[in-house]
């Protein structure tokens, strides 16, 4: 029996640690959350580091509104902690997590809802997978940004000399093209209206998007980043009129962000068309 005693106020410390952690906690807005951790003392993410976690939100205990598990991250939804001074704001709670942690955060309604009620929560479950700090991610960042663009070229170099490709011309942002049909237009102008045709692919020859299944040209106006940058600038070697492939390098269609159907840092292929200007016509 005193053994066990013994045992019983050796572990008392723990136990009331452990209790101590997952007791609610309340905020002055009246927010009442939880941290579950197994850890301490370790470091902890401050506003602007970039975390990879998952979130979901509940408006009860059945009714789920959200969950980034939609997405199918295994390592988590990206995110950068921005500071915000707006109440019921998530981001502080991460704030209070480390690597491992979950944490499950109540925030009344009425913060967030104009009509919403004191009395009733949205609920939140976080999991905090890994975080990085700002300094950290903008190097890697800017690493991986400059291998890309060896990888890009040398990708383009080894398809047009395995297509047999002929003719093209790479312009000072690394974008390669050709004009397959001339027209006797004008030369294509910025910040004027264009409507194109065209089929996008990628260098597997896999094809993406489909104007003219679609049977609907894509009208926007050049130069207002109305469309990606690297279409938005090639279409410049244009003349109304012409027909054209333009190859665009990664950093300037999706970079690494995986878009539908185009898999993060793919070089996309743009088979173009583009229609006469109606003050031609």
């Amino acid at each position: 029996m005193k053994q066990k005693l013994i045992i019983l106020f050796l572990l008392l410390p723990i136990l009331v640690f452990s209790l101590n952690k997952r007791k609610w906690k309340k905020t002055s807005d009246g927010i009442y959350y939880k941290i579950f951790t197994d850890t301490e003392n370790k470091i902890k993410p401050v506003y602007n580091d970039y975390v990879w976690m998952h979130l979901s939100k509940y408006a009860s205990k059945k009714k789920e509104q959200f969950n980034t598990r939609v997405f199918d991250k295994e390592k988590g939804v990206e995110m950068q902690l921005k500071y915000s001074e707006k109440k019921g704001e998530i981001t502080p709670f991460f704030l209070l997590m480390e690597i491992g942690d979950s944490a499950i955060v109540k925030i009344p309604k009425h913060l967030l809802d104009s009509n919403g009620s004191k009395k009733k929560y949205y609920t939140y479950k976080l999991n905090l997978i890994d975080f990085k700090p700002l300094a950290i991610y903008e190097y890697e960042k800017k690493e991986k940004y400059e291998q890309q663009i060896i990888i890009d070229s040398l990708a383009i170099l080894d398809y047009l000399k395995n297509e047999n490709l002929a003719d093209f011309i790479q312009d000072e942002l690394g974008i390669w093209y050709k004009r397959t049909e001339t027209a006797e237009g004008k030369p294509v102008e910025e910040n004027k209206p264009i409507s194109i045709h065209y089929k996008g692919k990628l260098l597997n020859k896999e094809e993406f998007d489909n104007s003219y299944d679609r049977k609907q040209t894509l009208n926007f106006i050049l130069n207002k980043k109305q469309v990606i940058e690297g279409l938005d600038k090639s279409l410049l070697h244009f003349f109304y009129g012409d027909k054209g492939i333009i190859i665009i390098p990664s950093r300037l269609a999706y970079g690494d962000k995986e878009v539908g159907k185009i898999p993060q840092n793919s070089v996309l292929i743009f088979e173009v068309e583009i229609l006469p200007s109606k003050k031609e016509n």
